[in-house]
């Protein structure tokens, strides 16, 4: 009988790790990005694997790829993670509030996504520094909220 407890307890893990993976598709606002920008096929672009970045209230440690182009930002997270974490590709149009990140010696920037907002977040700087010019903050700028 004990060991019969032992293999529901393991095959609880995987299910356990499913549903925080789609628990935290809902907190972020990924899901509520994915309503609006779900990607539909694979973008050309220069890309960046396993980086960080933050959606809505959850931070996304070294799980997230990037891939950009001139019409916008692909964003995708690691295997582990997928469930409830559809692709999403965000034309640059849909960034506004774009300002530097606030913490000394940071390359981040924080943007809201959406018209109107849909969530706030916190991409690398190599995002920062691959988006239109038009769209990146100025550094005399970083304390400004518009």
């Amino acid at each position: 009988m004990n060991n019969l407890g032992s293999v529901h307890f393991v095959a609880l893990i995987p299910a356990m790790w499913l549903f925080l993976s789609w628990l935290l598709s809902r907190l972020s606002g990924w899901a509520r990005l994915a309503e609006h920008y779900r990607a539909t096929g694979h973008a050309a672009g220069e890309s960046a694997w396993m980086r960080t970045g933050r959606i809505g209230v959850v931070q996304y440690h070294s799980c997230l790829c990037f891939r950009v182009n001139d019409d916008g930002l692909r964003i995708t997270v690691a295997f582990p993670l997928r469930l409830g974490h559809p692709p999403l590709f965000i034309p640059w149009d849909q960034f506004h509030h774009i300002r530097e990140d606030e913490m000394m010696f940071s390359q981040k920037v924080k943007m809201s996504v959406g018209h109107p907002t849909l969530v706030r977040v916190t991409m690398p700087g190599w995002v920062r520094y691959r988006m239109p010019m038009q769209l990146r903050p100025s550094s005399h700028a970083a304390g400004s909220t518009g």
